[in-house]
């Protein structure tokens, strides 16, 4: 049986993370890419909503199915990001992944648009329940 690829961006805020990878972002990649996806990373929020913008657009060969996104980032941080996403229309999952766990940090996601929230660092198993749970996996 074929499986549908998905497309999932991946919103990282280092720069060490984006060219080395970290053990977590190794493992994010892995799965996601072993769950069938094609992973595109932006390097912060705003590259985030050019690159849902121009897959809208007709420009990049449709919407994300899911989009990962941390909350301190240079330029744009994923709260806005978040907002400015939804702005446009778009309903793709939005999961927030971060350090900052408070109880107003995951508030602050939510309010802003996100659909879910999961601490740092990025499991195999956080993810396989990320994509069980908007039925991607």
């Amino acid at each position: 049986m074929d499986r549908r690829r998905i497309r999932v961006l991946l919103v990282e805020d280092e720069e060490i993370h984006r060219v080395t990878g970290s053990l977590a972002d190794v493992v994010a990649r892995a799965v996601l890419r072993g769950a069938g996806a094609d992973v595109d990373e932006a390097e912060n929020g705003a590259e985030a909503v050019r690159l849902v913008r121009e897959r809208i657009g007709g420009g990049g060969g449709g919407a994300y199915d899911l989009i990962l996104t941390d909350r301190q980032m240079p330029v744009m941080d994923g709260h806005e990001a978040t907002r400015r996403i939804r702005a446009m229309g778009v309903a793709t999952p939005i999961v927030a992944v971060s350090s900052d766990c408070l109880p107003s940090d995951v508030h602050a996601f939510t309010a802003a648009g996100a659909d879910d929230f999961t601490p740092k660092p990025l499991t195999k198993e956080k993810l396989g329940h990320i994509l069980a749970k908007f039925q991607l996996a």
